[in-house]
C-alpha cells in the first residue's frame, strides 16, 4: 500500500488515482495523526508527506515514527522552502523530496524506484483477474 498523507484533499485524490491506475493499491490520510495510525501496517510500503499539515505535520509524523523504529521510505512533498532535500534526507527513511507544484507523473517515477515491484504486479493480477470474469 501506498499512504498518501496531504491536508489538500484534491491533490491527495489526484495522487490516488495516479497511483491506482499503476496498480498500487492507495490510502488517503489528510494529517500526520490520522496517517500514524495507517503506518504502522506492515503492508505500508511507502508513504508521500506533505510536510506542512495542521495537526500533526510531516516533520512530527517523522519524528514519531523514528521514535518508534517504524521504517517506510518516504517521499516528501511541500510547497515551503522551510526544509531542502539534504535536511529531510537526514530524516529517517526519506528518500526523496519534491517541491509543490510537481508534475505527478514525476512523482509516480520516483515512488516506482521505491516500491517493490511485486507490490504493483499483485495488484495488476487481482485486476486482471477481475476483467476475466
Amino acid at each position: 500500500m501506498i499512504l498518501v498523507v496531504d491536508d489538500d484533499t484534491l491533490l491527495a485524490g489526484a495522487l490516488a488515482v495516479a497511483f491506482e491506475k499503476e496498480g498500487y493499491r492507495v490510502q488517503i490520510a489528510n494529517d500526520g495523526g490520522e496517517a500514524y495510525r495507517y503506518v504502522k501496517d506492515p503492508s505500508c510500503k511507502l508513504l508521500i508527506l506533505d510536510m506542512h499539515m495542521p495537526h500533526v505535520n510531516g516533520a512530527e509524523l517523522l519524528i514519531l515514527m523514528a521514535n518508534e523504529e517504524i521504517r517506510v521510505p518516504t517521499i516528501a512533498i511541500s510547497s515551503f522552502r522551510d526544509f531542502t532535500s539534504d535536511e529531510l534526507k537526514g530524516f529517517s527513511g526519506v528518500v526523496a523530496f519534491l517541491q509543490k507544484p510537481f508534475e505527478i507523473s514525476e512523482l509516480v517515477k520516483v515512488a516506482k524506484k521505491h516500491v517493490p515491484k511485486k507490490t504493483r504486479e499483485r495488484k495488476r493480477k487481482r485486476l486482471a483477474g477481475k476483467e476475466n470474469r
